[in-house]
C-alpha cells in the first residue's frame, strides 16, 4: 500500500519482446520476434506439448516513461520484499552466470578484485588501473548487481581513466547512467532489481530536472546493449548456443 499524498519518481523502463525458435524439417532454426507469428504459431507456442515453436530469448526494444515510488513511500513489510526477490539467487544458473560476466569484464581489459571496502562502499571502478572492485562478502545478488554497475561505469565513462575532477563534477550523472545501465542489464537477466536500484536512482537523480535525465538515455541505451550482446557471446559460447546471426540487437 502507498502512503497518502506519496509521489512517483518518473524514469525510464526498459520494455522487452520476445524471440521464439521454430523447429525446421532439415534440423535448422528459424529465429522471429512473437508480434510476428501467425495465429496457428501462436497457438503451437502455448502447447506445451508441442515443441516446435519454443522461446528463445527476450531483446530490447526501447523505453517507456514510469511511476515508481520510494520504498519509504509505501507500507510494505521489509521481509515481504525480500522473499520477492528473484530466484536467480537459488538458480543453478548463478554462478555460471557470474563466471560468464568475470570473462566478459576481463575480455574488456578491466580485472576484478574482491575485497574488504570501509563503510557503505560496495564497489568501484579504478579506471586509472583498470580495475573493478567489489565487496567481499556480498550476496550473490547483489554481488552480480554491484559487478553489474562497476560494469557500466567502466565501459560508459572511460574518458574518467585521469579525471577524476569531472567525476566529482558529474557524480549524478554518471552514478543515474550506470545504475540505469544496470537497471536495464538486470531486467535482461531475469533479476528483480527494484528493491536496490530504484532507491539508488532516486537517490542520485532527485536534484536533476527530467532534460538531465532524457540527455543520458543515449549512454543508457547503447551501454545496456553492448553489456547484453558482450555478455550474451560469452555465455551462449559456453553452452554451444551462440550464433552471431541471432546475437542480440537491442536496438
Amino acid at each position: 500500500m502507498l502512503n497518502k499524498d506519496s509521489k512517483g519518481i518518473k524514469i525510464f523502463i526498459p520494455n522487452f519482446y520476445n524471440i521464439v525458435k521454430i523447429k525446421l524439417d532439415n534440423e535448422k532454426y528459424e529465429f522471429k520476434p512473437y508480434f510476428s507469428l501467425t495465429d496457428e504459431e501462436r497457438k503451437k507456442y502455448k502447447d506445451a506439448k508441442d515443441d516446435t515453436i519454443t522461446f528463445h530469448k527476450q531483446k530490447l526494444a526501447g523505453f517507456s516513461l514510469g511511476n515508481v515510488f520510494d520504498i519509504k513511500d509505501t507500507t510494505i513489510p521489509m521481509d515481504t520484499i525480500d522473499a520477492e526477490l528473484n530466484p536467480i539467487i537459488n538458480d543453478k544458473r548463478a554462478e555460471d552466470i557470474m563466471d560468464c560476466f568475470i570473462k566478459t569484464i576481463y575480455n574488456d581489459g578491466f580485472n576484478i578484485e574482491f575485497k574488504e571496502l570501509e563503510g557503505g562502499i560496495k564497489g568501484y571502478c579504478d579506471h586509472s588501473n583498470h580495475t573493478i572492485v567489489v565487496r567481499k562478502g556480498l550476496g550473490s545478488l547483489m554481488q552480480m548487481k554491484v559487478l553489474i554497475h562497476e560494469y557500466a561505469h567502466a565501459l560508459a565513462h572511460k574518458h574518467l581513466e585521469n579525471n577524476n575532477r569531472d567525476y566529482q563534477e558529474h557524480r549524478n550523472q554518471y552514478e543515474t547512467e550506470a545504475e540505469s545501465i544496470a537497471y536495464v542489464v538486470s531486467k535482461y537477466l531475469n533479476m528483480n532489481p527494484s528493491d536496490y536500484s530504484l532507491s539508488y536512482l532516486y537517490a542520485w537523480s532527485k536534484e536533476k530536472d527530467f532534460k538531465e535525465i532524457d540527455d543520458s538515455l543515449n549512454t543508457i541505451v547503447n551501454y545496456s546493449k553492448k553489456i547484453i550482446n558482450n555478455f550474451e557471446k560469452f555465455y551462449d559460447r559456453e553452452y554451444g548456443l551462440y550464433s552471431e546471426k541471432n546475437s542480440l540487437n537491442c536496438m
